[in-house]
């Protein structure tokens, strides 16, 4: 990247990569983690994480919350179900 490059615009193109490969998942997968996404994109984790709450809070991903010492923690995503109408 040049020096003096901007990235602020690359977490919503992140986004909208992590929302396709998980549209893209099947129904019988299993979440795909934060450090999964992480290596599939080549972001950081805590990058990863940001966008992960983002997209939870959006409504455009469901969490997969595993519990450490009591506290449940994001530890990856699931695809929104579909909704199919009659």
């Amino acid at each position: 990247m040049p020096k003096g490059a901007s990235v602020k615009a690359m977490p919503a193109d992140l986004e909208q990569q992590i929302l396709n490969f998980l549209q893209a998942m099947k129904i019988d997968d299993r979440p795909a983690t934060l450090g999964d996404l992480a290596r599939r994109f080549g972001a950081s984790k805590d990058v990863i994480s940001r966008c992960a709450r983002h997209m939870v809070d959006a409504g455009l991903a469901q969490p997969s919350m595993m519990t450490i010492h009591d506290t449940s923690k994001l530890h990856g995503l699931l695809p929104q179900p579909v909704v199919r109408t009659p």
